[in-house]
């Protein structure tokens, strides 16, 4: 996804639409679509077919050479600044262009001839397994790269040129439109480096600047449309040689262009970029693939490094009587985007540093976005741009963004002191993963950040639908609720049940003696009794929820090593040799991606999937498409994948004496019914929705003292979510605790009750921005590297005193609601007919196109300032006033005096305007910290970082 921006929409003032808006966009682009691709893509393009499904509007180019693209198209909010982005899906040759809810319907179409124009290269540049054009070479100044191709964003300024010089000649355009049209293609020559701005009078400035601009018209000069070379004849020439007209014209965009350049800069502000990008060597260069592997290792060695000077400082301060106060992260993935290199992270380096998978299962095209919000560069880790990013540059991605500060290898968990502060209790975790049985305690410093993943994993058998119950801890949690009811009637026994109940599910009893203990006592009927059909029903299903917890319980011990989770798979917690034959239950992602691991770790297994069509996203993936080619054709299948609807685990007894599985399922393709026999069952079912790990002790501890906890969404001022917000009110206090990252996007039901459907609500808007035909969703990798980095600045923004920047509210915005497109579309089938060639064979030529309809009343961004402006406002965090922690924490640490407030820090900052990547890290420069408790010594303690060059031969990396 690459976005460009408009400096008035930076600046906020784009106009602001009813939601109904997005619905006249959409249409717009109905109306619009087939005289843009014309104008882009000339005698290239045969056809735009258009159509509607589901509410969504998508298009269906048919190019020269027989093949085919879909592009989806549709109006969402999206970050300040930002008129539009595409993602680009290679695989299934499926592109969703998402433009502003907020573009004037005027903008549009230019809008849409540069997303085009950018989508048409990277599928051109794919076909042919080339990596992208690093540089760009339609950029302003003397300097040029030293590749000349035009890059990716080079395509959609051409594309924009395009359409515009379309427009200024189209017959059926009134002369005023003709006009502006022309104006707006003059005045993006200068931007683009295609006319020498200097004076005339300039000699030397002047003619270097006119080399240059030869120099990019010869670059561009395949790609442009025949009207597109007319017009640059004509102005491509300083302002002194142009017609009157034109010159007039060119005069006042370039004053609009100074006068909306001085207010963006005074907008966002400037500032030193301190940071190096993840992934990249001394030089600013990406490391080479075959380097990858190799980085990874010596990151992960330095991060044990840095783990262990975090840990024995930490350790120091509590020895000499100082309790330490710290910003506490807990968490990292993919979020570590928006790590605060103050905060103290605590992290088990988790799932990619575990996975023995080959990588995310989206390709380098799929995640070309990550070079805009992880500042990294996911074509350097492929040899083809439609191959998957290797699992070791995530890693060395990873491993450099947590150790730009204080890190400890572990887990950690939230809870109160005596005195009600709240405290991180963390278990540091060694090189081989085993926990430290001594604890060290952090006070927590403002807000603690919760980023620890996927939720668990769902058991089989689990009821669902409207009245469903997804785990045990829900049952009992729902039973307790029940009891506490009866309690309040005045049943007797009811108390002592909830009770008992209680320290059964926190002492870990096993499901089947927690069901035993309710089937068998008197209050199982009043249980019932009184309740309406819906409530009894979600009742009922807390027992077969129990039950189908009893029987997985019952199998792992009757199987172990066999009967696995989904999570112990992906983490590689388990011997893929130790079944020959599995059955995986579940036919989503994460059932497919255990699937190829087992296929790939054992070669001599066997798989079964069974369960519901695998979603649709799936044949957009990477992975998919290239396991079904892999594994189930050939003289000998190793995986078949059938439909069921799956129930609670079964086992029977094998004739060799061990535990086996066995499932129904059938064959969709035929209709033939089938039996599953393996020793190995793996349950991948989906993902249950509870309170993360961190914060279920102090979810007890709240309850237990009478408190009470709530929940809300987290949006920033652009409708972008960024996690959400839980709120412990406890003895007069309240602690805030902010859940990012993938975890994010699976609430609580404990706190986001089903029946209010905020669930169903984020669910759908997921789906919105991220469509399944992007190959991506959005607890994704790269998707969570976005909305993290969108997280750090809107949470540095509220620190920096703006009250909008993170916005609490109750459920999704209504921006986010798809609105009912039910006028049929108005496009129909084209084939446009080229006009005649007049420069050259190779230039593209474009047809004549509609008129586009004038809807809005709005004046349109002065020309040559609406694109290749970076215009994403940033400010730093200031400091929070915490009090201070008086209460040790039970069990002990040794000492804790009262630390002293942390000190206020200086005047927000923002990234500097036109460094790529810079506005991810406005996180990333020192900011002080003066009068705060003594905390590790990075610049000291730490080693310098592993360089990136590989060891000489003979030589260890410790010697």
């Amino acid at each position: 996804m690459d976005g460009w921006t408009d400096p008035r929409a930076a600046m906020g003032t784009l106009p602001q639409y009813p939601h109904a808006h997005q619905d006249e966009l959409v249409s717009a682009a109905g109306r619009g679509m087939a005289p843009v691709a014309a104008a882009v893509l000339g005698d290239g393009l045969v056809s735009v077919d258009a159509d509607r499904t589901d509410g969504r509007q998508f298009f269906v180019l048919t190019d020269s050479r027989g093949g085919t693209a879909t592009v989806w198209v549709d109006a969402v909010p999206l970050v300040r600044g930002t008129l539009a982005d595409t993602a680009t899906n290679t695989t299934s040759q499926h592109y969703v262009i998402r433009v502003s809810d907020r573009l004037p319907t005027r903008m549009l179409h230019r809008v849409l001839a540069r997303e085009l124009g950018e989508l048409m290269a990277v599928r051109e540049r794919a076909a042919e397994g080339l990596a992208p054009v690093r540089e760009d070479s339609l950029r302003e100044g003397t300097e040029l790269p030293s590749e000349q191709a035009l890059s990716v964003a080079d395509r959609g300024r051409v594309g924009e040129l395009n359409w515009l010089a379309a427009r200024s000649s189209a017959p059926d355009v009134s002369p005023e439109q003709q006009a502006q049209a022309r104006a707006e293609f003059s005045a993006l020559l200068d931007p683009y480096g295609m006319r020498p701005t200097a004076a005339m009078s300039d000699e030397e400035a002047f003619r270097a600047q006119e080399r240059a601009a030869r120099a990019r018209y010869r670059v561009a000069f395949g790609s442009l449309s025949t009207e597109a070379v007319g017009l640059l004849d004509t102005l491509a020439h300083p302002i002194e040689a142009l017609p009157p007209a034109d010159a007039t014209a060119l005069r006042a965009a370039r004053d609009a262009a100074v006068r909306a350049e001085r207010q963006v800069e005074a907008f966002i502000g400037r500032r030193e970029i301190t940071m190096p990008m993840p992934g990249y060597d001394q030089n600013g260069l990406p490391l080479p693939r075959d380097q990858l592997e190799p980085a990874a290792e010596r990151w992960a060695q330095y991060r044990e490094q840095v783990s262990e000077r975090t840990v024995g400082a930490l350790e120091g301060q509590l020895a000499a009587g100082q309790f330490p106060l710290r910003k506490v992260v807990i968490g990292g993935g993919a979020s570590l985007t928006g790590r605060d290199p103050e905060a103290l992270l605590v992290d088990a380096a988790g799932r990619w540093h575990l996975d023995p998978g080959n990588g995310i299962v989206q390709s380098a095209d799929q995640d070309r976005d990550l070079a805009q919000w992880m500042g990294v560069d996911p074509y350097a880790a492929v040899e083809d741009p439609r191959h998957r990013v290797s699992i070791h540059a995530v890693r060395v991605w990873e491993d450099q963004l947590a150790t730009q500060g204080d890190v400890v290898n572990g887990r950690a968990r939230l809870r109160l002191g005596l005195g009600g502060e709240l405290l991180a209790e963390i278990r540091p975790s060694g090189p081989d993963g085993q926990e430290s049985d001594t604890p060290l305690w952090v006070a927590c410093d403002g807000t603690p950040s919760i980023a620890t993943g996927l939720t668990p994993d769902a058991v089989p058998g689990m009821p669902r639908g409207a009245t469903g119950v997804e785990s045990r801890s829900e049952a009992v949690r729902l039973i307790g609720d029940r009891l506490r009811e009866l309690e309040g009637q005045a049943v007797p026994g009811a108390r002592e049940l909830r009770a008992w109940l209680t320290l059964a599910e926190r002492g870990g009893a096993d499901a089947r003696t927690v069901l035993g203990a309710l089937e068998s006592s008197a209050l199982k009927d009043a249980l019932m009794d009184g309740l309406d059909e819906e409530t009894g029903a979600r009742m009922d299903n807390c027992f077969t929820a129990l039950d189908s917890t009893g029987k997985w319980e019952t199998a792992r011990e009757a199987a172990p090593g066999r009967a696995l989770l989904g999570d112990e798979v992906a983490e590689n917690r388990f011997d893929p040799r130790a079944a020959q034959h599995w059955i995986i239950a579940g036919s989503g992602g994460t059932g497919v991606a255990n699937a190829e691991i087992i296929l790939r770790e054992n070669p001599d297994a066997y798989v079964t999937i069974i369960g519901n069509a695998p979603p649709d996203a799936l044949r957009h993936q990477v992975q998919y498409p290239e396991m079904l080619e892999r594994y189930t054709t050939g003289e000998n299948p190793r995986l078949t994948i059938g439909r069921t609807e799956v129930g609670a685990v079964e086992t029977y007894q094998h004739e060799n004496g061990e535990t086996w599985f066995q499932a129904d399922y059938v064959i969709e393709a035929t209709g033939e019914r089938r039996t599953a026999r393996a020793g190995g069952y793996v349950c991948s079912l989906g993902r249950t929705n509870p309170l993360p790990p961190a914060l279920q002790v102090l979810a007890d501890e709240v309850r237990d003292r009478g408190g009470e906890i709530s929940g809300d969404l987290q949006f920033d001022r652009d409708d972008q979510y960024i996690g959400y917000g839980l709120t412990f009110a406890v003895d007069g206090r309240e602690h805030r605790v902010d859940v990012d990252g993938a975890a994010s996007w699976q609430l609580p039901r404990e706190i986001f009750a089903p029946k209010t459907g905020v669930q169903a609500a984020l669910n759908e808007m997921g789906q919105r921005g991220l469509p399944s035909e992007t190959g991506n969703a959005a607890p994704g990798f790269s998707p969570i590297a976005r909305q993290s980095a969108l997280r750090a600045r809107a949470v540095a923004e509220a620190a920096a005193g703006d009250p909008d920047a993170v916005r609490r509210l109750p459920t999704v915005p209504e921006r986010w609601q798809r609105p009912d497109l039910t006028r049929p579309s108005t496009v129909a089938s084209t084939a446009p007919a080229p006009a005649p060639v007049a420069m050259a064979a190779a230039a593209p030529t474009a047809v004549t196109p509609a008129v586009e309809t004038e809807t809005e009343t709005e004046t349109a961004a002065a020309p040559g300032t609406q694109a290749d402006t970076p215009a994403e406002p940033t400010a730093q965090p200031t400091a929070q006033p915490t009090s201070e922690p008086t209460a040790q924490p039970a069990p002990e640490p040794t000492a804790q005096p009262a630390p002293e407030a942390s000190a206020g820090r200086g005047a927000p900052a923002a990234p500097a305007p036109g460094i790529s990547g810079s506005h991810l890290w406005q996180m990333g420069v020192h900011r002080g910290g003066a009068g705060r408790p003594n905390a590790p010594d990075r610049q000291e303690q730490q080693p310098p970082p592993p360089g990136h060059e590989p060891p000489e031969p003979g030589v260890g990396l410790d010697d």
